[in-house]
């Protein structure tokens, strides 16, 4: 039999491609090093070169999904000719297109994550994508402050705020999401919790009334009916 030789990056990336359909599928807990090896028909020493542990492949499959998602918010935060109201609305509304783009994918994550057996990779997605996504609103925050749109006496702790509240409705509302086939009505129950959490944010930055438009009615129904259809 021939030996197949791939480059570093190649085979890292089959591993990790490989290790997060399992962990959908199968749930974190109940995949093994052995069976993801299996999977891909390489051996324990390959595994073992490029990741420590089965947690070590999991903190890599963390920081590869919240680096996409960061790398579609920087541009925003550095663009110079935005004020913080329309960086920050852009923020959310780039979020609610990504989810509409790419639904077929979100569909997988949502009913993967909200599985108890995926309870350690939920936790640290969460976690590690709002720890680096702190320091980008943080930014915007300041600039808001310096040009009096927003009042917050601490940009970084407020931003913490936000987005800790942000993944606590995050995870009610998917579990409404799971269950929109046999409950249609939690679409209502959804935009109602998007409403709370959009005049919230405002309110805690001290904004000007309507300004921040974080919750787009349009986007949430082309998600639910993107989400159904596939």
């Amino acid at each position: 039999m021939v030996r197949i030789v791939k480059e570093y990056a190649e085979r890292k990336k089959e591993i990790m491609d490989t290790a997060q359909t399992l962990f959908y599928q199968k749930g974190y807990e109940n995949t093994s090093v052995n069976f993801i090896i299996e999977t891909i028909g390489i051996s324990k020493g390959t595994f073992y070169h490029y990741f420590k542990s089965k947690e070590d492949l999991l903190d890599n499959i963390v920081e590869k999904f919240t680096n996409e998602i960061i790398s579609k918010l920087e541009p925003i935060v550095n663009d110079k000719s935005m004020d913080a109201i329309s960086k920050l609305n852009e923020f959310y509304h780039q979020a609610g297109m990504y989810k509409v783009e790419n639904i077929d994918i979100i569909k997988t994550i949502v009913n993967a994550l909200y599985n108890d057996k995926n309870l350690l990779l939920r936790y640290k997605m969460n976690n590690r994508s709002t720890e680096l996504t702190i320091p980008l609103m943080s930014k915007v925050f300041e600039q808001g402050n310096n040009e009096g749109s927003f009042n917050i006496e601490h940009p970084e702790a407020t931003a913490r705020i936000i987005l800790f509240f942000g993944t606590s409705m995050g995870e009610y509302n998917a579990k409404l999401m799971m269950s929109l086939d046999e409950n249609p009505s939690n679409i209502e129950e959804m935009k109602k919790h998007f409403n709370i959490y959009q005049t919230s944010v405002q309110r805690i930055l001290g904004a000007p009334e309507g300004s921040i438009e974080i919750f787009d009615e349009q986007i949430v129904d082309a998600i639910m009916e993107k989400y159904n259809e596939s």
